[in-house]
């Protein structure tokens, strides 16, 4: 930074100082402060400033990213881990007491290093692709939940901590594994599926509105498990951050229109549901049971050789809202993607083969 402090004996002079930091805020606070020792005290309160190097540990980091992320308890938990995971990986020792220097594009090359050497070693002939296919999205997973942390919209966390310039370590790519097309569902599996529905009322209430909550309305998982009554107005739910619920929305807040039979037959299984949740269970151990397990076993019957068998429901309703004339942003807002791309990649084969519309006689003014 250069400046002009006040006059001294009547001479003026033009001062070089460094903040030590590349860090925006970080720079503002330091030299702000610099600029304020050469007015109340000539300078001499700016030479501790310039000199300092103490750069934020890794555990000092988190800390304050743990007080401040608004965020899933268990999103913080997983994003720490990942971070001290990437450091003690490359440079061993406990991860809380090293600087926060190390976060550099060379320790995210050094990390996907030292996985891929793993995995070959782990690996057989036989395995060996699927094994190395894994570890890479591993990898990549790991590594985005270690950016979060300081992601530039979380800087304001760190305000007053001297951070390093940590757009290396923000920007470095890791080599993810080629994703195929998706897979369209079999639709006479999935007609067989919803010919047992009314069995699956009757016999799992749980698992059945949370069938219905996949299907039609397109939640998540930890969005069903939560999700309560009072989320509904208006004949939406909404999927909005609720701190005073320990909820916090992945990907986009948003509202869900629902369509009024299939909220009608939710709430009427309201009478064996507590604490106003929608899917019926005493507990959330309960509602959780129903949700990842009870559910997913039942799908299973129809929708095999799938990672996510529950999942691939909300897929679906994302391609039969295309199917039915809805635009790609429409489905993005409808599963609250943060980008209109991941919609993109899982429904833009759907589009390939639909016919434009045509222009009739009668067509120029909307009636």
């Amino acid at each position: 930074m250069r400046f002009t402090p006040p006059a001294i004996i009547g001479m003026r002079r033009v001062v070089f100082r460094s903040t030590g930091t590349k860090e925006i805020g970080a720079a503002k606070r330091i030299g702000a402060q610099i600029i304020e020792s050469f007015w109340t005290d000539s300078g001499r309160g700016a030479e501790p400033l310039k000199l300092r190097n103490d750069n934020v540990t890794i555990g000092e980091l988190i800390t304050r990213y743990e007080q401040n992320a608004g965020q899933r308890p268990s999103t913080i938990r997983s994003n720490a881990r990942s971070l001290r995971m990437i450091v003690k990986t490359v440079h061993g020792g406990d991860p809380d007491q090293k600087s926060a220097v190390l976060l550099t594009a060379n320790l995210i090359r050094e990390f996907e290093k030292r996985q891929i050497e793993r995995a070959e070693k782990r690996a057989t002939a036989a395995t060996r692709s699927k094994f190395i296919e894994r570890v890479r999205t591993s990898t990549a997973s790991y590594v985005r939940q270690a950016r979060s942390i300081i992601a530039l919209r979380k800087m304001k966390f760190y305000e007053g901590m001297k951070l390093p310039d940590l757009t290396g370590f923000r920007g470095e790519t890791v080599e993810t594994p080629h994703r195929s097309l998706p897979r369209p569902l079999d639709m006479k599996a999935l007609t067989a599926m919803n010919d047992a529905a009314p069995t699956l009322a009757e016999s799992d209430p749980g698992a059945y509105v949370a069938h219905l909550l996949f299907s039609r309305v397109g939640l998540r998982n930890i969005e069903i498990v939560n999700a309560r009554v009072h989320w509904i107005s208006d004949g939406s739910i909404g999927i909005v951050n609720r701190p005073e619920e320990d909820f916090f929305s992945k990907g986009c807040e948003g509202w869900v229109p629902i369509a009024p039979d299939v909220l009608k037959e939710i709430l009427r299984f309201q009478p064996l549901c507590t604490d106003g949740y929608l899917v019926p269970g005493a507990n959330r151990t309960e509602r959780h049971d129903a949700v990842y397990r009870r559910h997913s076993k039942w799908v299973a019957h129809w929708i095999r050789d799938r990672a996510k068998t529950s999942y691939e429901l909300r897929r679906y309703a994302g391609s039969r809202l295309l199917d039915m004339g809805a635009t790609i942003f429409e489905v993005r807002d409808f599963l609250r993607h943060r980008d209109v791309q991941t919609t993109q990649l899982w429904y833009a084969y759907r589009l390939q083969n639909r016919q434009l519309r045509t222009i009739g006689m009668r067509d120029l003014i909307p009636n």
